[in-house]
């Protein structure tokens, strides 16, 4: 059945990206609005900067009539680098004019690399849970359990980030984490060997492990991934220290025009590269993992 999709003029340029992925069916989960809310955080946070914000915004008003349903996408993605530059502290790349209200980037990386991995398990816990929902509503409870992203892969994953918990100092003697992974991993190599083929045993074995050691290693490099938002946050305060280097060494002119166009070069290039890295991690993260988009979208017939 071709799908009617429809959404607020907010949400339009949100769901006209999602469709570049894939029409969603009715039978699963519409990822819009998530999409809508995740992206922009991942926007902010890697490209947090009051005045860069700003500019975006006020740049995307003017050029509305250009950018069309566009312009609110533009409009939200700098609204959020604003909140992230007041949290930041950074005004066009100045670090000592407002007042960080939660951490600058360059002070603390550990901790940054912390925040982003963090956010990276919650959103492959919360999008395999949409995996799960979604199996559910096709009535497929065997792949809701089984199956890959399925409940049993998101045993694996909580009892793998609890051991990745405990290596790092906290509760070195818990067994309990370590036991879930490996009784959900033992779980899920046992179904994919007994799935029915007509291989013969060791073909099967074989095949069983590399798909077993394909869903370790996919959650793995899935949430190393998010440590791209950590970089990226930093990198845009790294860029505004060289670009004021180069400033302080001219006199004069020179070095308000090397200011200028310094945050001309950060805000057109890391702009755009973060804008990429933002929908990378959407579609390669989070799409993959939950969202079909097999559907066909619905076109009226017209004289």
């Amino acid at each position: 059945m071709p799908s009617v999709v429809r959404h607020n003029a907010w949400l339009q340029p949100f769901s006209i990206l999602v469709q570049q992925y894939g029409v969603p069916r009715y039978e699963e989960i519409n990822p819009t609005g998530l999409f809508a809310l995740t992206f922009v955080c991942l926007f902010g946070m890697m490209f947090g900067d009051v005045g860069h914000g700003a500019v975006i915004m006020l740049a995307a008003l003017w050029f509305r009539r250009s950018l069309g349903v566009f312009t609110f996408f533009a409009l939200a993605a700098g609204a959020s680098s604003v909140l992230f530059g007041f949290l930041y502290g950074s005004l066009f790349g100045y670090e000592h004019i407002i007042q960080a209200y939660w951490i600058n980037p360059l002070t603390d990386p550990l901790y940054m690399i912390k925040v982003a991995l963090i956010g990276g398990v919650g959103f492959l816990t919360l999008t395999t849970l949409l995996n799960i929902i979604n199996a559910l509503l096709l009535g497929n409870r065997q792949g809701a359990l089984f199956e890959r992203n399925g409940l049993l892969s998101l045993l694996f994953y909580i009892g793998l980030v609890g051991v990745a918990y405990n290596l790092s100092g906290h509760s070195a003697g818990n067994i309990a984490w370590p036991l879930l992974a490996g009784l959900a991993l033992a779980c899920l190599f046992i179904y994919k060997l007994y799935e029915p083929s007509s291989s013969k045993l060791p073909e099967r074995i074989l095949v069983a492990l590399i798909e077993t050691f394909e869903t370790v290693i996919g959650y793995i490099s899935n949430t190393l991934s998010f440590l791209r938002v950590a970089a990226f946050s930093l990198n845009h305060v790294a860029l505004a220290i060289a670009v004021f280097t180069l400033a302080n060494s001219m006199q004069g002119t020179g070095h308000w025009l090397m200011v200028i166009f310094g945050n001309l070069f950060i805000l057109v290039l890391e702009g755009a590269i973060v804008t990429i890295q933002a929908l990378r991690l959407e579609y390669y993260e989070g799409f993959t993992r939950f969202y079909a988009g097999d559907g066909k979208a619905f076109r009226p017939l017209k004289l």
